[in-house]
């Protein structure tokens, strides 16, 4: 191995799963509101020219 590799400081990890720190509660009609937009958002990008 050579110096300079050995000197390095190890990568960070991310935990599995969500962003650390967010947190999601959502009632009934938040959900749909959310369901909204992301149905919105993915027609945007389907309509998107390439």
């Amino acid at each position: 191995m050579a110096e300079h590799e050995r000197a390095k400081e190890p990568l960070p990890t991310r935990p599995r799963g969500g962003h650390p720190g967010f947190i999601l509660c959502l009632d009934d009609a938040g959900h749909a509101e959310l369901s909204r937009k992301v149905a919105e958002a993915n027609k945007r990008s389907e309509n998107r020219p390439r």
